[in-house]
């Protein structure tokens, strides 16, 4: 989904996203705000300082889905041969997360590059156990 205010080809933010003030297109944090509510989020979504890619922070669940497709829209157009992907700062992934990440990683693999996670939480551990087939497309690092 495009608009015009957002020119030809940036996406429409999700519902409930907000990007930081003054941030320009290299750098900038999506927040996930509880609608109707203004608290704080449950995820945000940050680039690396030092190398392509993004930190995710929080929680990836349902409340947060739309922000999570949001930023692995953003990871997947972020140009090099590998793009990082942090998740030391993610508490929890339910298992549309964790689809959502191995879609995010079959499109790098279709474009001849990788996406490398980084500190995985527990909960993504557990679900590539019991998926072990379905959630060989990620690729952390050791």
């Amino acid at each position: 989904m495009t608009s015009s205010a957002h020119g030809p080809d940036r996406p429409v933010p999700p519902r409930g996203a907000q990007p930081r003030r003054g941030a320009g297109r290299a750098d900038a944090v999506v927040r996930c705000v509880s609608p109707g509510s203004g608290a704080a989020a449950m995820l945000t979504a940050a680039p690396l300082p030092d190398r392509p890619g993004a930190r995710l922070s929080g929680d990836c669940d349902l409340d947060s889905r739309q922000v999570l497709a949001s930023a692995l829209g953003i990871v997947t157009r972020i140009p090099g041969p590998v793009v990082h992907l942090d998740l030391s700062a993610v508490v929890f992934l339910d298992a549309a997360a964790v689809a959502a990440l191995v879609h995010a990683s079959a499109t790098f693999t279709a474009q001849g590059r990788r996406l490398l996670i980084h500190d995985p939480p527990y909960s993504l551990r557990k679900v590539v156990e019991m998926f072990p087939d379905e959630c060989a497309a990620l690729e952390v690092a050791a």
